[in-house]
């Protein structure tokens, strides 16, 4: 039966940081008491506070404007909906993850086995909504892009939910692959979390019915999933060369202090330092560093490793899915560097071509670039200090090993500065 219970983020999760960034879990909450007589619970699943909601198509019907999907647990078959401190609005925050997480009062629990009832009873309202993912590499102006197309008055645009995480850490981050009946169910459970995510974000804002979700860029790797799970959904590709996207990830890492990447990575200190990390880092990581296919390749395991593997396979795996389905993958990519040079004008070709109206003045687009889109979170840029931009840290030894990895895969991934086959061209 579903149920509903006050909950409070963990407090490792306000504090900023590294934390911040772990996938979305149910276990990320704690049960609220409401009265002394209740028993003190360290876990929403063992708390006496929850209240049975015996009519969840009905509580949906009603309260559904106030639930977003946030997480699941495949042991115990649930969808967890959180519902955010009044007065917050969660969507235009630069991760909903974080932003459900850190404001949730509510948890909404729903079984798999009701999920149908609740997601069929609300099919028709949503006959006028379109979506749209957006891929990426990751550290290529993604959250930007998603703030951007948020202006529009026709597209909502949602940054990371982390539902389409989860579901890559369940289907890839495992030794053996999906069966066909697991495959069919994480597609199921993808279309019955965007349905809900749809509900939720129409009833808050009815007339914008083109919903554009922008995931963590692990998603691409399960793109096929979410096609088939909203076979009308379209895609967007947005990557950047191997030299920026390194570049700006080690800048992170190392919170722009260039002498300790450099020490680091001189004496060796972050071979250690990885694998003293990948114990404690999602399993996409620990995916990442164990990959057959890089296992023999010559070149240290560290740092620079685990983020050149990460881009090399994102690219990859984007031209799979050009080669196996182009009709569907992409129906736009584009750069980073296109996005900087081109601004409000390539998005508003990018939409476009993906037959979304634009009618509105672009100026309120081109003002998005000059704010910080991930300002304030623990993803927010290491090259930028205050008004100062650091210089790239990529130099003949980076450029060398990038090459000996992109030789070493052997893939159509084949130069640092790889361009997408059917990338977008700007007249």
């Amino acid at each position: 039966m579903a149920s509903l219970q006050k909950v409070r983020c963990r407090e490792i999760f306000l504090k900023g940081g590294t934390p911040t960034m772990s996938p979305a879990c149910l276990d990320d909450f704690l049960p609220v008491q409401q009265s002394e007589s209740q028993t003190k619970s360290t876990s929403v699943f063992e708390a006496d506070t929850t209240e049975a909601v015996a009519d969840p198509v009905k509580f949906f019907r009603e309260n559904g404007a106030q639930f977003s999907v946030y997480s699941f647990d495949l042991d115990r078959r649930v969808l967890g909906l959180v519902k955010a401190r009044e007065g917050v609005d969660i969507r235009k925050k630069p991760f909903l993850f974080q932003a459900q997480r850190e404001t949730a009062e509510e948890l909404l629990l729903i079984p798999f086995d009701v999920l149908p009832a609740v997601t069929d009873a609300l099919t028709e309202s949503l006959s006028e909504v379109k979506n749209i993912f957006l891929h990426s590499t990751g550290r290529c102006g993604s959250t930007l892009m998603c703030k951007a197309m948020d202006v529009m008055s026709q597209v909502q645009a949602v940054s990371e939910p982390d539902i389409f995480t989860l579901i890559f850490e369940h289907a890839w981050a495992r030794d053996v692959p999906l069966t066909s009946e697991e495959e069919a169910e994480a597609v199921m459970l993808l279309k019955h979390s965007i349905t809900l995510l749809n509900y939720c974000f129409l009833q808050n804002d009815p007339t914008r019915t083109i919903i554009c979700y922008k995931p963590r860029s692990v998603a691409v790797f399960v793109a096929d999933l979410m096609q088939r799970a909203v076979p009308d959904a379209k895609n967007i590709f947005l990557y950047r060369d191997l030299p920026g996207y390194y570049d700006s990830t080690i800048q992170l890492i190392f919170s722009g202090r260039y002498w300790l990447y450099f020490f680091a990575t001189t004496l060796r200190l972050d071979v250690m330092f990885l694998s003293v990390m990948l114990k404690s880092i999602p399993r996409m990581f620990r995916y990442v560093y164990a990959l057959p296919r890089m296992a023999t390749c010559p070149v240290r395991r560290g740092m620079p490793f685990l983020f050149v593997t990460f881009w090399i396979i994102h690219m990859q795996q984007a031209c799979e899915l050009i080669q196996d389905d182009s009709d569907n993958f992409f129906r736009a990519c584009l750069s980073y560097e296109q996005l900087l040079e081109h601004k409000e004008q390539i998005i508003l070709k990018v939409l476009e071509k993906l037959d979304v109206p634009t009618d509105n003045d672009a100026s309120e687009m081109r003002a998005v670039f000059d704010v910080g889109s991930q300002e304030g979170t623990a993803m927010q840029s290491g090259r930028k200090k205050g008004d100062k931009i650091s210089s790239s840290w990529v130099g003949s030894w980076e450029r060398n090993f990038f090459l000996t990895a992109l030789k070493h895969f052997d893939g159509d991934v084949d130069e640092p500065d790889f361009v997408m086959p059917n990338n977008m061209v700007m007249d």
